[in-house]
C-alpha cells in the first residue's frame, strides 16, 4: 500500500472515530442527563413552574455553589421571598393579556384548518392546557 493511500485511510479512520465519539457523547447527554442538566453546564437552568419552585431551586443552588452561612441563607431567602411576591403580582397583571393573545392565536389557527383538523387541534390544545395547569400546581 502506498504512503498516500495509507495516510488517507488513517485520516478517514480518525474522522470516523471522532464522529462516533461525538454521537456517543450527544446520546449520553441527551438520555442520561438529569432533567435540568448537569450542575455547572449551561444546559441546566431553573425549573419551570410557580415562583415558589424557582425560589427553592435557586436557594439550594446558591447554598451548594457558594457554601452560604446560615445568616446569608436567611437573608437570601428573604430576598427571594420578596422576588416571589413581585413575580406573582406581575404574573397576575400580565395573565389576562397573555390569555387574550393565546386565544386570538388559537382562533386564527382554527381558521386555517379543515373541520377534521380543527377537532384534532381542539384536543391538542386541551391536552397542552392540562399539562401546563399540572406543571403550575406542582
Amino acid at each position: 500500500m502506498n504512503t498516500l493511500r495509507k495516510s488517507r485511510l488513517v485520516a478517514g479512520s480518525v474522522i470516523l472515530l471522532v464522529f462516533l465519539a461525538g454521537g456517543a457523547v450527544g446520546f449520553f447527554l441527551h438520555h442520561a442527563a438529569p432533567r435540568h442538566g448537569f450542575p455547572g453546564l449551561a444546559a441546566g437552568g431553573p425549573p419551570g413552574g410557580p415562583p415558589a419552585r424557582m425560589k427553592g431551586w435557586m436557594l439550594r443552588r446558591l447554598d451548594r455553589e457558594l457554601d452560604l452561612t446560615p445568616a446569608q441563607h436567611a437573608r437570601i431567602d428573604t430576598v427571594l421571598t420578596r422576588r416571589e411576591a413581585d413575580l406573582r403580582t406581575l404574573m397576575s397583571q400580565a395573565r389576562p393579556r397573555f390569555e387574550a393573545i393565546a386565544a386570538r392565536t388559537r382562533t386564527e389557527i382554527q381558521g386555517v384548518l379543515t373541520p377534521a383538523q380543527q377537532a384534532k387541534f381542539a384536543e391538542l390544545t386541551k391536552q397542552m392546557d392540562a399539562r401546563r395547569d399540572a406543571r403550575m400546581r406542582r
